[in-house]
């Protein structure tokens, strides 16, 4: 396994690791909802073990996993991955560039479910079929798993939206207000007008790497497909929704596979409580603290990065 580090993290990237992947790589758009494409990248590994189908999180889009992607190719793992509705160059239903809308948190879900039964598993035959999923992409992917509990043979779900942290302001109060603001088309809006990008720094980012959020953050700042840096009235309402879903009783005790949990200490965006409540109901899931690190634990270097991917490779290899 070759990892990658901090120094020249970008340079490396662009001239050895992108094109790698690039020679890998095929591109198209799934249709479940006639007019609604939704962009779906497949990168073919030369002695494939097994599939991973990739769940990105909140305002992000597949090309932000292109590390990910190169570690699972080089363990001999194919893999697919979408962009979300709403993200990157899919499909959106509103107009303003910069802000994530979702008519119904549960197509993400049928959108994955879509993908995988009629192009993935067609293209991997007999091989297993894993999920790996991040942030809002982990909200998606325990849906998944506790509908359609046979789709995948385990599932890692790296810092879930199982829970969403609105600072000092109670949860209920937050639904109330984003249910009110929903209402129409005013819905597809945030609750604050955003008119231009919110240009992120590294400080105030959930990155744990530097080098690596600089190389995203460019890629944003060069496509405008990928500068999404809100989410509507109506996104939050079903975010909220979703989570409260998820962590259910009855949706939990129908998760029948291994399920591989990251939790990030310092983690500001989600809920730690939540995935504590998750796991401790899904007797197959096993949750991994990391200490001292932020929400994207795949943006994390030396050590900590590959005790990260270490323990995900033991787990599908087990």
């Amino acid at each position: 396994m070759r990892w990658l580090t901090d120094e020249n993290y970008g340079k490396i990237m662009q001239a050895e690791v992108e094109p790698w992947l690039q020679a890998r790589m095929e591109t198209g758009f799934d249709e479940r909802v006639k007019g609604q494409p939704i962009y779906y990248v497949h990168y073919r590994a030369d002695a494939p073990r097994g599939v991973v189908v990739i769940s990105h999180g909140f305002t992000e889009s597949i090309a932000k996993f292109a590390e990910p992607i190169y570690y699972l190719l080089q363990a001999g793992y194919e893999v697919w991955g979408v962009d979300h509705r709403g993200h990157g160059r899919s499909y959106r239903a509103n107009a303003n560039p910069f802000v994530v809308h979702v008519d119904r948190f549960e197509d993400y879900v049928e959108d994955l479910r879509h993908l995988t039964e009629t192009l993935v598993k067609p293209a991997a035959g007999e091989l297993p079929l894993y999920l790996y999923c991040h942030s809002m992409g982990g909200c998606v992917g325990a849906w998944t798993i506790e509908k359609y509990p046979e789709l995948f043979q385990k599932a890692v779900l790296s810092s879930p939206m199982l829970g969403l942290s609105f600072g000092k302001i109670p949860l209920p109060v937050a639904y109330a207000f984003a249910s009110l603001k929903s209402i129409g088309e005013k819905g597809k809006e945030p609750l604050s007008p955003v008119t231009e990008y919110a240009v992120e720094t590294y400080a105030d980012s959930a990155a744990n790497s530097e080098a690596r959020f600089n190389w995203y953050h460019q890629k944003k700042l060069d496509d405008q497909r990928f500068q999404l840096c809100a989410g509507s009235a109506n996104w939050g309402k079903e975010a909220i929704a979703a989570c409260r879903r998820v962590c259910s009783d009855r949706e939990t005790a129908k998760i029948r596979i291994p399920v591989l949990l990251f939790q990030a200490e310092k983690d500001v965006y989600v809920k730690n409580a939540s995935q504590d409540l998750f796991a401790g109901k899904v007797p197959t899931c096993e949750l991994v603290k990391m200490p001292g690190l932020r929400h994207e634990l795949y943006f994390s270097d030396g050590e900590n990065l590959r005790r990260y991917w270490e323990k995900i490779f033991a787990f599908l290899e087990k």
